[in-house]
């Protein structure tokens, strides 16, 4: 009896650490998918972007949203593990201002994706891989932006429209991101990346 006990509890071990090793390898092809390479223990980073040209933006008149860049960073936290930060950059129709949203994130179970929500209770914005070169970004009830050169509250007419609920943006060079990072330590390590 004392041996099938050994036995069982072994068994048990087993599969929690099976079940264990599988959620490590679910995170990391979701990191390998949003970053294009398997970060490790190291700092890991994002940028995706996409300009609506004229066409796009006269079959879609809701679409108050003309320019669109995220920058993801990713670092390992000691005690809390893999971290993710978000920065947006958008710009919309008839403003030449560059606006600005950010927030921190987490994972969704299951998916290749993020969760983030936006600061100051801005909002919430949603990110999953699509595939290897791009990602959708789902901003279902808008988001709070802001003018990073200004105090001002930004214009009637910068805010996500009828028609800003979900983006396809494509992965770019990390420097294309560089505008939107804030920290000079950090603009010199992704300065650095290839």
């Amino acid at each position: 009896m004392h041996g099938r006990r050994l036995i069982s509890a072994f068994s048990w071990s087993s599969v929690s650490v099976a079940w264990s090793l599988t959620a490590v390898a679910a995170g990391s092809g979701a990191d390998l998918a949003l970053f294009g390479k398997d970060p490790g223990d190291g700092n890991a980073f994002a940028c995706y972007s996409r300009h609506y040209d004229g066409a796009h933006l006269a079959a879609h008149p809701q679409q108050n949203v003309d320019d669109m860049t995220i920058f993801v960073n990713s670092f390992v936290d000691p005690e809390a593990g893999r971290q993710y930060l978000l920065e947006m950059g958008v710009r919309f129709r008839e403003i030449s201002t560059p606006f600005q949203t950010s927030g921190g994130c987490g994972t969704v179970d299951g998916k290749k994706g993020l969760s983030c929500g936006i600061d100051c209770d801005g909002g919430e914005i949603d990110v999953t891989v699509r595939d290897q070169d791009s990602i959708l970004v789902s901003i279902p009830d808008g988001a709070r932006t802001w003018d990073p050169e200004s105090g001002e509250t930004p214009p009637a007419n910068a805010r996500f429209g009828l028609d800003d609920k979900l983006f396809r943006l494509d992965r770019t060079k990390l420097q294309d991101c560089l505008p939107l990072v804030g920290d000079d330590s950090l603009k010199a390590e992704i300065s650095a990346a290839k």
